[in-house]
């Protein structure tokens, strides 16, 4: 199977809009039903006052074929909500393609999906969508089972090193506290207020020995769901990323969007950052802001122009 390569997305922000978290480091007890299971020896390590998950992947001790080169965590109580993005942070010293895979209602793994980790030795925020693609019909709102990462994909690559998890999220678009894919189709009208994640962007996943390239669209999937009446649209609590408005804007002529432009400071590229207060939105360190784009600087986004 060929290597996969994907180019990192823009998040603004995605860890303080996620509507479901699935594992943060305090809220599960690691070896129960509830948190991760044995697999790869999993641990709980502090990190900078953060607790984060580590695992080591060790040679077949038996059982089932390659279980031991995945973290597996039990996600039965979670309701989905028709969100069906997970993301999480990750961290390894290897780049290499990830795959998760989601065992759904009919009681086995399936769904993989596969997204590329470039940043050895840094966290990295993965993307992984279950809206649409193959066997996307298997996942549920609840009942599904068991997310199990492997970050050498069904290999035994990386048997003997450790990786790191962190902030696993079910994440997508919400209007009143309902996920904008379960809404009836233009039933949206007057003044509405997104909250969440809205996203566009690909990712990849295989069922025949070749990779396959899906697309995602969260502002189409949103357009589809307002009335051409629909005067404002607030998005400024809304975590955003790959923004397109042009199906919104081109359904509702005239509309107002909201965008959280208060907490954004535009700064001149001359400005630059020294490498201990600068980080990029993936939460790599960088070295200098002298880059155009959006940077965290002192807990703040900061716009590079």
């Amino acid at each position: 199977m060929r290597k996969l390569f994907l180019l990192s997305m823009l998040f603004v922000a995605t860890t303080s809009f996620s509507q479901v978290v699935l594992w943060n480091g305090d809220d599960k007890e690691v070896g129960s039903d509830g948190g991760f299971w044995g697999r790869a020896e999993p641990t709980v390590v502090d990190e900078d006052g953060n607790k984060v998950m580590k695992f080591t992947l060790k040679a077949n001790p038996g059982g089932w074929d390659q279980e031991h080169h995945n973290a597996a965590l039990p996600v039965g109580d979670a309701d989905f909500k028709g969100l069906r993005r997970v993301t999480f942070r990750l961290k390894m010293a290897d780049k290499h393609n990830v795959m998760v895979q989601l065992e759904g209602k009919d009681g086995a793994y399936n769904a993989k999906r596969v997204f590329w980790y470039d940043t050895p030795g840094e966290w990295q925020v993965m993307v992984y969508e279950y809206s649409v693609g193959p066997e996307n019909d298997k996942i549920t709102d609840t009942g599904n089972n068991v997310l199990a990462i492997w970050p050498y994909e069904e290999t035994a690559d990386g048997e003997g090193k450790t990786f790191y998890v962190d902030d696993i999220k079910v994440e997508g678009p919400m209007v009143n506290g309902v996920a904008v894919r379960s809404l009836a189709d233009n039933s949206l009208t007057g003044e509405v207020k997104v909250t969440g994640v809205i996203g566009k962007g690909t990712y990849q996943n295989t069922w025949d020995g070749d990779w396959h390239t899906e697309g995602y669209d969260d502002y189409a999937v949103l357009a589809s769901k307002l009335a051409s009446t629909c005067t404002k649209l607030d998005v400024s609590e809304a975590g955003r990323w790959e923004e397109d408005w042009t199906a919104i804007q081109a359904k509702c002529p005239g509309i107002n969007i909201v965008f959280n432009t208060t907490a954004i400071k535009s700064v001149p590229a001359a400005e630059q950052v020294g490498a201990a207060e600068a980080y990029t939105l993936t939460g790599v360190r960088c070295a200098q802001t002298n880059r155009k784009g959006l940077y965290i600087v002192n807990g703040r986004k900061v716009v590079v122009r």
